[in-house]
């Protein structure tokens, strides 16, 4: 047997369990690990050998320490990706191998750094575990475990337990349950849970296309009258635009003010009035969507304005499951660069600092890695003054820089819905690429300006038809996303 869990899931405990299960029984199991990395950026995959002593008779079979290709009764994986790694190692056969596994899904590290859309598909990971196991059991593991206040490495030995897999009965496994050390009756109430749950006929990943509601999006109440305003204002838009609106407005207005949502509808207003409605409006809806997420750039008052909400503090607390009684101790890491202390200044003050070495020298000399503690009183307090200084963002570095790069990116977009609708979707599309901070920030604003600046350097020669075409500007979009040393979108723009 298999068993791979992400560090923090109780990987360790399920095995031990197994072998205590098994040793009651009076079977003989050999176990041994290959480590990963801990607390869940990583997986570790654990082995079991396990022998019926009464077989064996005098002569004690040799164990071997490490799994086999084709040679795995049972695979068990605490996330559904895990799964699909498990089949392409060969540790999951048609004719041998019982693979169980939760459908949920934790992103690798290698999904959450892709530039673009990296995610595994979770839909054709049960599909292709569907069709290279004997038997295939799954659900969602993280949910049920989360519902009994328990860990996942319980309701995965209810679905080892219920498999039939394992000649043992159900008390044997319950009884070495009651005897864990911590959270045995939570542990023993998943356990029972998961166990009549892999009795019953697995269910698909529920999949969902925002593009295709199902049915008109309704504005709910705003509580204030520049509430109502805005969304009476939002109304008078295509209705397959209202919802994008709703949740742009609602952002930006958090992010800043009533007034900047209102600037937002303003700047929708010049593309919405240009657009001929094809595919369903889709140059005013990539506008929208891309213009509401750019607006709202993360800069140090709005990384402070989310560090200090009590939301967060209680996501904070469920997620460690803190009791209401215990002290929880938070420390953020900070790294905050001389161009992002520069760019909440104003625009005289910023540009004088950052034209200094001698200043630059002394910022950089008090930044760097920072640990701050948020649960301290000092701490919070400078943050929730910094979170203020959002009131003075019109006036800042940043907010110039950021809004000049906007009103070029919609420029260019009128600039090609005059002569080619489809080429300012895909212009429109490339807001995509805005994203992070940082170096990455600097580079994705760095690729859509010169995504930009080839259509006006071709706009004011006056000569349309040498206008990028849409299929040009979908590989430099997709070249610009295919890695983050830039290399591939130079060469596509050369070309």
């Amino acid at each position: 047997m298999i068993a791979a869990a992400l560090g923090g899931e109780g990987g360790g405990v399920f095995t031990n369990w197994v072998i205590d299960v098994a040793e009651a029984n009076n079977w003989l199991c050999q176990t041994t690990s290959l480590a990963g990395v801990a607390q869940r950026t990583g997986a570790t995959i654990y082995y079991l050998e396990l022998y019926p002593r009464a077989a064996a008779g005098n002569e004690l079979p040799v164990l071997s320490l490490f799994p086999a290709q084709g040679d795995i009764d049972i695979t068990i994986t605490s996330e559904i990706a895990e799964a699909g790694r498990m089949i392409d190692r060969g540790f999951v056969s048609k004719d041998k191998t019982t693979l169980i596994s939760s459908s949920h899904r934790v992103y690798g590290i290698s999904e959450k750094s892709d530039i673009g859309d990296g995610t595994i598909d979770a839909t054709a990971l049960l599909d292709l575990a569907d069709r290279y196991s004997k038997q295939f059991i799954h659900y969602d593991m993280e949910q049920l475990a989360s519902a009994h206040q328990s860990v996942i490495s319980s309701v995965m030995l209810g679905a080892l337990a219920a498999s039939d897999t394992l000649p043992f009965d159900r008390s044997s496994y319950e009884q070495v349950i009651r005897g864990s050390e911590q959270s045995g009756e939570s542990n023993l109430s998943a356990f029972n849970a998961s166990f009549e749950r892999a009795g019953k006929p697995a269910s698909m990943v529920e999949s969902f296309d925002p593009a295709k509601p199902d049915a008109e999006f309704i504005f709910p109440d705003a509580k204030t009258d520049q509430g109502k305003a805005l969304f009476t204002l939002a109304r008078a838009y295509e209705p397959c635009l209202h919802e994008i609106l709703y949740h742009g407005i609602t952002k930006l207005v958090d992010y800043q003010d009533i007034d900047y949502a209102r600037q937002y509808l303003d700047h929708l207003q010049s593309i919405a009035t240009i657009d001929n409605g094809n595919s369903n409006f889709q140059l005013s809806r990539h506008v929208a969507r891309y213009l509401a997420l750019w607006m709202c750039y993360e800069d140090i008052p709005r990384v402070a304005q989310l560090k200090t909400r009590t939301a967060r503090g209680d996501s904070i607390r469920k997620e460690v499951r803190a009791e209401d009684q215990q002290i929880l101790y938070v420390a953020e890491f900070f790294r905050p660069r001389v161009e992002e202390v520069c760019a909440m200044l104003p625009v005289g003050l910023a540009s004088a600092i950052s034209n200094s070495r001698i200043m630059v020298s002394l910022i950089n000399f008090f930044m760097g890695g920072r640990k701050l503690r948020t649960d301290t009183v000092s701490i919070f307090a400078l943050l929730t003054l910094l979170a203020k200084m959002r009131r003075f963002r019109r006036g800042s570095l940043g907010y110039q820089h950021e809004h000049r790069l906007i009103s070029h990116w919609l420029d260019a977009v009128r600039v090609l819905a005059a002569h080619d609708q489809e080429a300012a979707v895909e212009l429109a599309s490339c807001g995509r690429l805005i994203k992070g901070y940082g170096d990455t920030r600097y580079r994705t604003t760095q690729q859509i300006l010169k995504i930009i600046q080839r259509v006006q350097n071709v706009a004011d020669t006056k000569t349309d038809t040498s206008l990028p075409s849409a299929t040009e500007l979908a590989r430099l979009r997709d070249a610009a996303f295919a890695g983050d040393d830039n290399v591939a979108f130079e060469e596509a723009l050369e070309a």
